[in-house]
């Protein structure tokens, strides 16, 4: 049987006005093609921010994943690389098509964790946090709800003859049960989710000018789901860039941040109905803080720069 079960980490409240989080994605170098430089940046304004977590986009470890979870992958690519105090909290990690190229149960498996207490991946899973503006539990009334999904079993071209066998696809059920799993549970967890704000994350892209694009499966497949319950962003890696797009056929804000390491993979031209209001061909991660009125992504570079900001209003 397919390994679909929701996996969550317990409610988290948070008593403090806001949440804030970092976003990073396609990292997983043993610190070359700028990842170090990166990580320095994102301890800086995570603890300028007082981040309370860290998401991962996926594409982990490459090129291929992990072999094994005694993999000293996993230790050069990332319990080297994150030291700062600010980035000393939960990882939650999404796999990308990079990590389905080794050994997914290793990234999956719970004894990866005795290795470093930080890291938390699964296929899908969901978090449900609380805001609160005092110590008292009557102030707790602005709730996140964010949920976790594993797009690279969506996409067509990894089941190719000339691919498929690049890929493992251990644990999983055949593909279109897989896929209807996997779209049935989001849509339960949305359509019973009446939290203040929803977030979705996933590796691939749905709207992107990256050089990878859009994604057509998901166009098709989960963008709907994300129309339909307000979804109100989408988060990917997946091109290594930082972008926001906002279309005005679409309710859904998309942001891309895969910019943790190896980059400049270039930009397409693209038109004024693809809703770009913010794109870098460049190395950085994304901030987001939210509290009951707003959500606030700002973009920051290489340098700790802040690139872009936007603000989600209710």
């Amino acid at each position: 049987m397919a390994n679909t079960t929701t996996s969550s980490k317990p409610t988290i409240a948070a008593n403090r006005e806001n949440l804030s989080f970092l976003v990073v994605g396609d990292w997983g170098r043993e610190g070359l093609y700028n990842q170090t430089l990166v990580a320095q940046q994102m301890g800086k304004i995570g603890g300028e921010l007082g981040t309370q977590f860290v998401v991962s986009t996926g594409d982990n470890f490459y090129n291929s994943g992990l072999s094994n979870v005694s993999d000293p992958t996993f230790t050069y690519s990332f319990t080297d690389v994150y030291t700062a105090s600010s980035l000393q909290t939960t990882w939650y990690a999404v796999l990308g098509n990079h990590d389905y190229k080794g050994n997914v149960l290793a990234q999956l498996s719970d004894d990866i964790v005795t290795r470093d207490w930080r890291w938390f991946c699964r296929r899908s899973f969901q978090l449900n946090f609380t805001m609160c503006n005092g110590s008292s539990a009557g102030s707790c009334n602005a709730t996140l709800d964010m949920f976790f999904f594993d797009t690279t079993p969506f996409i067509d071209e990894y089941w190719t003859p000339e691919k498929i066998s690049k890929f493992n696809w251990t644990g999983l059920a055949p593909r279109e049960e897989q896929l209807q799993l996997q779209l049935d549970e989001l849509r339960e967890g949305l359509n019973t989710s009446s939290a203040t704000w929803k977030i979705v994350v996933g590796h691939h892209t749905i709207r992107s000018v990256g050089n990878h694009g859009d994604y057509a499966e998901l166009v098709e497949k989960l963008l709907p789901i994300l129309e339909e319950f307000k979804v109100n962003a989408y988060i990917n890696g997946h091109d290594h860039n930082l972008q926001h797009i906002l279309r005005q056929d679409s309710t859904v804000n998309f942001f891309t941040s895969g910019g943790g390491s190896k980059s400049y993979a270039g930009l397409q031209a693209y038109t004024e109905e693809q809703g770009v209001r913010f794109a870098r061909d460049g190395q950085g991660f994304l901030a987001v803080t939210v509290d009951s009125d707003s959500m606030s992504f700002s973009f920051y570079d290489v340098f700790g720069d802040e690139l872009y900001s936007f603000v989600l209003g209710k």
